[in-house]
């Protein structure tokens, strides 16, 4: 008797990774979208062609599933981390590791618009998981640009300052361009490539005076 074969089994983690994607995919665009409160379960199995109960295989619940999307993110800040790490050490020049900075947060702004969003609505939205995202990504930056900030400070590079202020003004002027770019499709298109990072750290280091000559 012909019996078909039977698949082979390391096809099946394969599987079932690719269905996660899929989930993941459909839930981060819907919370860009709708917030996680204007999504449900439902929605997203539909947007991703699954059955809803697959959704409950792979995560626990809704909040697991929008934790899951956040910690993603949250991994791809260790890298610039990392960076800001090694320039509190290091003697390189502020304007080089501040336009570093500046570029790997428009990097991954423009690899991830939807992210954007989700920041945002976690914000308005105020559920427990927006508490979460808050410390464990913005915090994180904040207190990693601080120490740069900090250092440069008692090295005598720059002035005394309060270094948490420096660190949220640099990532505000950042942050907000970004904003309005991405949230206000109808703002007037700004200029692409360096030209915006190089003004942006110019601004932040030395001020609208003109410098002394």
């Amino acid at each position: 008797m012909w019996h078909w074969p039977l698949m082979s089994t390391s096809l099946q983690p394969v599987r079932i990774s690719r269905s996660r994607d899929k989930i993941v995919a459909a839930a981060t665009s819907l919370f860009a979208a709708r917030g996680f409160k204007g999504t449900t379960t439902r929605m997203i199995a539909d947007l991703a062609q699954v059955n809803e109960a697959l959704i409950y295989r792979h995560f626990p619940n809704k909040q697991g599933l929008y934790a899951a999307i956040i910690e993603k993110k949250i991994a791809t800040l260790i890298p610039l981390l990392n960076r800001l790490r090694q320039a509190a050490e290091a003697s390189e020049s502020m304007e080089t590791v501040l336009r570093e900075i500046a570029r790997q947060m428009f990097a991954s702004v423009k690899e991830d618009p939807q992210f954007l969003r989700i920041f945002y609505f976690s914000g308005l939205e105020g559920h427990d998981l927006s508490r979460m995202f808050f410390e464990a990504y913005i915090e994180t930056f904040n207190q990693h640009l601080r120490s740069y900030f900090l250092s440069k400070n008692r090295e005598g590079v720059i002035r005394p300052v309060d270094p948490m202020l420096a660190a949220r003004a640099f990532a505000g002027i950042v942050l907000h361009y970004l904003v309005v770019q991405t949230l206000f499709p109808e703002a007037e298109r700004m200029p692409e490539g360096n030209k915006p990072i190089d003004a942006f750290v110019d601004l932040f280091l030395y001020g609208l005076f003109p410098r002394p000559s």
